[in-house]
């Protein structure tokens, strides 16, 4: 089990989404959203690098984009649902970012999860 939340939104434990923050990381977000395009995603697996520089990510960015860095990505102004693009063209999903997050594995972050939905309701 992961510890207990401490529920305050100070950082690091929460990454608050900001405008200023959102300004800084806005060709991230729109480096991530690129991806929801099946030929951008086709390209970006075929040659990362290149895909990345033409999309104007620095050198740096590019070594998070990597890494799968999903919690310095969210610090640096990307937007958790376009990571999350980012990390199904790996194959990932948010419990893969939200597992970085809190430096735990997938599992002990299942664990740790206080209920599971095993289905959506039958009426809404």
């Amino acid at each position: 089990m992961i510890p207990k939340p401490r529920f305050d939104l100070s950082e690091p434990g929460t990454i608050l989404f900001t405008a200023e923050r959102a300004f800084h990381g806005r060709h991230l977000t729109a480096f991530c959203l690129s991806l929801r395009e099946r030929d951008n995603r086709s390209s970006f697996l075929a040659e990362p690098s290149a895909y990345m520089t033409s999309r104007g990510l620095t050198t740096d960015e590019q070594q998070l984009v990597t890494d799968r860095n999903w919690t310095e990505l969210l610090r640096r102004g990307a937007h958790l649902q376009s990571v999350l693009k980012l990390a199904a063209t790996h194959g990932g999903n948010l419990f893969d970012i939200g597992a970085h997050n809190v430096g735990s594995s997938i599992d002990q972050l299942v664990e740790s999860c206080p209920r599971t939905v095993s289905r959506l309701p039958e009426e809404l």
